[in-house]
């Protein structure tokens, strides 16, 4: 990979888990939409399921005192079941069609969030959280993208900015170790993901740690609004002009 790439791609990681720390989601979403730009669709995603499990993983520990098993493993296993869905769909086009594929589905994403994220409190059934969480892991399983069907859920639910934070690093954890075995079976690691994956570890932890510094201190929703806007202009490009 060239060093420019390199770099730009460290960066983008280290940017997207900034964005997790801080809200609980969007280091897949951001990551996803912006790599496709400095590497092959393929390789983007496989980077980014991999490099998800660190960013989930750290952001998990510095919230653990706030998680919950009862509150996450409903969701948790939903997930985990849509995965291999979605995983065998990406496996079985041509990765021309995928392109355009991916940025239906993030400009789908982006509107759906711009247009319906709540402003004030509100709760979903707990029935909900078998179709969003199917719904999640067949994204996942795709391109990476399953959070929204489960930030959703989870913030539906009125838990504490903390808890949230630390249920939804679960249940990515889970379905990045769900993906990741299924990527192991189909031969899909390569030596420049890890690479990439070396070489971003530190910035991206260094960004997670200011993250938790600020997770009281910035307005969730502005910058829910502000991921999800990046998400609608790079599905845009996707959709409209491929890689």
């Amino acid at each position: 990979m060239p060093v420019e790439s390199l770099v730009a791609a460290v960066l983008v990681l280290s940017v997207a888990a900034f964005v997790q720390s801080v809200s609980g989601f969007g280091m897949a979403l951001v990551a996803t939409s912006a790599l496709p730009l400095v590497m092959p669709l393929h390789e983007a995603i496989a980077l980014v399921s991999v490099f998800n499990l660190f960013v989930s993983a750290v952001t998990l520990w510095h919230n653990r005192v706030a998680f919950s098993w009862q509150e996450a493993w409903p969701i948790l296993l939903c997930m985990c079941a849509g995965i291999p869905v979605g995983f065998f769909f990406l496996h079985a086009t041509d990765a021309g069609l995928m392109i355009r594929v991916l940025g239906l589905v993030l400009v789908a994403i982006a509107l759906f969030d711009l247009r319906f994220s709540p402003k004030s409190d509100y709760r979903l059934p707990g029935w909900s959280v078998i179709p969003l969480g199917l719904a999640g892991g067949v994204a996942g399983g795709a391109f990476n993208v399953g959070g929204p069907p489960v930030v959703a859920y989870v913030y539906s639910q009125n838990w504490e900015k903390a808890r949230n934070v630390a249920v939804l690093q679960t249940v990515f954890l889970a379905g990045g170790l769900t993906r990741n075995a299924l990527m192991g079976a189909a031969g899909d690691y390569s030596r420049g993901l890890f690479v990439v994956t070396v070489w971003a570890v530190i910035p991206a932890a260094l960004a997670i740690a200011l993250g938790k510094r600020l997770l009281e201190c910035i307005p969730k929703q502005r910058l829910r609004t502000g991921v999800f806007l990046f998400v609608l202009l790079m599905g845009a490009k996707y959709l409209v002009l491929g890689s």
